[in-house]
């Protein structure tokens, strides 16, 4: 009975993982239906004899378990230690170091779902991961739901929870239940991977489209990466590139039509070939990424063991804020916007957080990681999640931040099906036995 109970939690726990901003309440931060289920997931499962097989699986996650101690040190030395500079004024909802130790505490629960997810989609024969592609279909029924009422300028209903003006593009709401267009983006992405693994193919399909909903170009790029990998051995047979052949005269045309478009123009060309040196309304994020990269890069690279903490990239920002040697054709206003005064700076980058706050060492435990990962799935002979893993890491280079639960889930998919093929193995062993 409590095997049934705690395995709906988790199924309701999927439902509810794309619902980040929507369906919330605003307590310091957006508490989410999903953080709740965890919390009783956790509660739960530690009442469980977990067993051998389950074990010997988390033995591949080793550098993982190493990245958590780096990460707690980093807490440690950097709550108490003192830089030989001014720390930037940025606003705290609690105070600096609580908030870095919220951070911490955000990964230990993200590592914690994820090591629940092995579990219960491993000994479920991944029937649960249903409930993820359920939530994720409503996720972008409603907002595909937003995008058409806000591009014909009609009033339409925010969920509870959602901002008074939530994240557009040309007046065009792009986040759906998420806050930001490329965390949904993203996640719309890996829901389609996992509706793919499921034989749901239309469902699959309409997830991916629904990726034009959220206008995020890496989200995009990256979707493709994963279809080009999923295709690629219908791609390259003979039958197929004589098709490719005739029809890319079309395609050729349709390109150089599009990239006469004013669109075209100003969100794609002037955004990927404006040098950063010139700033425009164009290349605007560009010049924001380039610049927040390279201060997390100096970050890590001037605190190499531990970083400069959990959460803590936007106290050393302006120590390392360069945009003055960067940008040539400065303004008052973007003198001004690139300070960042009162505001928390972000890298936009997972990697180059993950350097700066974490320092190198942690860096080469979490790349260590996410190699293993893709290791497994690989060894699996799993197309459709090595796609997705690589999609996701390519993302991940302009992606706000790594402590997104549904990230974790995704990751606990190969560990989850090494975990059932051990099961299945060992019930062979007893059956061949008996």
């Amino acid at each position: 009975m409590l095997k049934l109970k705690i395995l709906s939690f988790f199924n309701y726990f999927l439902f509810f993982l794309p619902f980040t901003q929507a369906l919330t309440i605003n307590l310091f931060f957006p508490l989410k239906i999903s953080e709740l289920l965890l919390f009783v997931l956790i509660f739960l499962f530690l009442q469980y004899k977990w067993g051998y097989n389950y074990v010997s699986t988390l033995k591949s996650i080793q550098a993982l378990f190493f990245f958590l101690v780096i990460a707690t040190l980093s807490f440690s030395v950097n709550a108490f230690w003192t830089y030989d500079y001014s720390l930037k004024p940025i606003p705290f909802r609690i105070g600096r170091i609580p908030d870095s130790f919220l951070r911490l505490v955000y990964i230990y629960l993200n590592v914690i779902a994820f090591l629940i997810s092995i579990y219960f989609i491993g000994r479920n024969k991944i029937q649960s991961l249903n409930f993820w592609v359920k939530g994720a279909l409503w996720a972008a029924i409603y907002a595909w739901y937003l995008f058409i009422s806000s591009a014909l300028n009609i009033p339409y209903l925010k969920l509870f929870g959602m901002d008074e003006n939530p994240q557009t593009l040309m007046g065009i709401v792009r986040t759906g239940t998420f806050k930001e267009g490329n965390f949904f983006g993203l996640f719309l992405l890996l829901s389609g991977t996992i509706a793919l693994f499921l034989k749901k193919n239309r469902t699959a399909i309409f997830l991916l489209l629904s990726i034009l909903t959220t206008f995020s170009t890496i989200s995009i790029v990256s979707a493709l990466l994963f279809l080009f990998f999923y295709f690629k051995s219908v791609i390259f047979r003979k039958k197929v590139l004589k098709i490719i052949l005739l029809i890319f005269p079309f395609i050729l045309i349709a390109t150089l039509a599009f990239s006469k478009t004013e669109f075209c123009q100003k969100y794609v060309y002037a955004k990927i070939f404006t040098p950063v040196s010139t700033l425009t309304q164009s290349n605007m994020s560009k010049v924001d990424r380039y610049l927040t990269g390279h201060i997390a890069y100096k970050a890590g690279l001037n605190n190499p063991v531990l970083g400069v903490g959990p959460y803590n990239y936007g106290l050393h920002y302006d120590q390392y804020n360069n945009i003055n040697e960067i940008v040539k054709n400065h303004s008052d206003w973007s003198r001004e916007y690139f300070k960042r005064n009162n505001l928390r700076a972000i890298p936009n980058n997972v990697y180059m957080e993950v350097w700066a706050e974490y320092g190198i060492i942690g860096f080469l435990f979490f790349i260590m990681f996410l190699a293993m990962t893709l290791w497994i799935s690989i060894k699996l002979k799993n197309t459709i999640l090595t796609g997705g893993l690589l999609a996701m890491y390519l993302s991940l280079n302009a992606f706000p931040s790594f402590i997104m639960l549904f990230l974790w889930v995704y990751l606990a998919i190969p560990y989850a099906l090494l975990y059932n093929k051990k099961l299945q193995e060992a019930n062979l062993t007893i059956a061949d036995e008996n």
